[in-house]
């Protein structure tokens, strides 16, 4: 087995472990909960808040409205009690009551105006309910699936890390440490195949020179893109 042949199993298995890695990854980070699970329970508890609000909102007013009525009608018993003999006095109570009774029928026109807002929001509340239940059950199960998932990517990245550690160990140093600086140059793609004349690396043709060099097993650079070619027909 030539050494380019070695470089190019060694990169075989860097893009393999780099792969899984990131899958990994998007595993992990998936498992924190994806976006969607994470927008309908957003969405229930805007929801719900909103209904809160609305019913907090009522039940102020609601005693506002009580308070009103109750001084109204403390003034009205008040005023045809008989004990009231001064016209002024009279006068006076009766513009309380008339505006303790205007005050009384704007709050219940809020009142009416939030009742229309909290059927629409426990509308609202229900469908988000719905489609939060709808979406923990499907993640129940894709989370049973990437945990599987994760266990299955961490026992190959174990098996990956262990071939490219054997793999390493047979190529000299010198040619090692020029594959890995060339390979973070090149997006993680060192050695690249040699169809007939063409370098699949970067679609360019390549000399008669070097194709008859990389044949014979030398270590031989493309001219475009100066990965090491790794001839195969």
């Amino acid at each position: 087995m030539t050494q380019v042949h070695q470089l190019y199993q060694l990169q075989e298995t860097d893009l393999e472990i780099r792969d899984k890695k990131q899958r990994l990854g998007e595993v992990l980070q998936t498992l924190k909960g994806p976006p969607w699970l994470i927008k309908a329970k957003a969405d229930l508890d805007t929801a719900v808040t909103t209904l809160n609000t609305l019913q907090n909102q009522r039940n102020t007013l609601n005693l506002e409205l009580q308070t009103l009525r109750s001084k109204a009608k403390s003034s009205e018993t008040r005023l045809y009690s008989g004990k009231v003999v001064n016209t002024k006095e009279m006068a006076d109570l009766q513009h309380e009551i008339e505006s303790l009774n205007q005050r009384a029928s704007g709050i219940e026109d809020q009142v009416l105006e939030l009742m229309l807002l909290m059927e629409e929001a426990e509308a609202e509340k229900n469908e988000a309910t719905t489609t939060a239940a709808a979406a923990e059950t499907r993640w129940q199960k894709e989370s049973v699936e990437l945990e599987a998932e994760k266990t299955e990517l961490a026992i190959r990245l174990n098996r990956l890390l262990q071939r490219r550690q054997e793999q390493a160990s047979v190529v000299d140093a010198a040619s090692l440490k020029e594959y890995e600086q060339l390979a973070k140059k090149k997006g993680g793609t060192a050695v690249t195949r040699l169809r007939v004349d063409m370098c699949l690396g970067c679609r360019m043709t390549v000399s008669a020179n070097n194709i008859k060099e990389a044949r014979e097993g030398k270590k031989t650079y493309c001219g475009s893109c100066g990965r090491i070619l790794y001839p195969y027909d």
